[in-house]
């Protein structure tokens, strides 16, 4: 599996919405890390915001996984990523479909489309608190705007391959091999900055 790994040393940056990833890293890519957005174009630049697709567009959402993990061949030097293809299981947990959404992340992963991390970052953070910091765009539609499905989110985040153990055996696997970081995300800015440089850069 590692045989399709980038040479850069890969830190992806997972967790509640909420959180602060995209700030975070915002704040890396400043100081002069590398850093891949969460959305990106063919060329591998930010996507806008408002160019993101929708959340019922999984086509979309899976295509934008593919073509990150694209992006990130062939690069040298630590790169910090926002979000990979573990948003993709996460969003099923919480919604339904694990076992499909499972099946595509291992076919993609042993043909070598999709690469594993070497680690991952997961910011952490209870359902009430993510409600609380995007009081101000959330949206009613929305599945990550109903605390019962942010808690369901967060039990994933906090340990993956215990979810994945009846979805799929062999994923589980997989999954359970690559080192996993929790960060308490009530942190400043500052603070959780601080300490996914210090993960990534090791």
């Amino acid at each position: 599996m590692r045989s399709s790994d980038p040479s850069a040393l890969v830190t992806v940056v997972e967790g509640m919405p909420g959180a602060g990833k995209t700030t975070v890293l915002s704040a890396l890519a400043r100081a002069g890390r590398t850093v891949l957005p969460e959305y990106t174009t063919p060329a591998g630049d930010l996507l806008d915001h408002d160019r993101h697709p929708r959340h019922d567009d999984e086509d979309s959402h899976l295509a934008n996984w593919l073509r990150k993990a694209d992006h990130l061949r062939g690069r040298s030097g630590p790169v910090w990523v926002d979000r990979d293809w573990l948003t993709a299981l996460a969003w099923a947990a919480s919604t339904s479909g694990l076992t499909e959404r499972a099946d595509w992340a291992y076919r993609h992963l042993t043909t070598g489309r999709l690469i594993p991390p070497h680690r991952w970052i997961i910011l952490d953070l209870p359902p009430h608190i993510s409600l609380q910091r995007r009081a101000q765009r959330l949206h009613p539609g929305h599945p990550w705007s109903d605390p019962a499905v942010l808690e369901r989110l967060r039990t994933f985040y906090l340990d993956p391959p215990t979810h994945l153990a009846t979805a799929h055996p062999g994923l589980t696997e997989l999954v359970a091999a690559i080192p996993r970081q929790r960060v308490d995300a009530i942190a400043s800015t500052a603070q959780l900055a601080s300490a996914v440089d210090a993960v990534g850069a090791r």
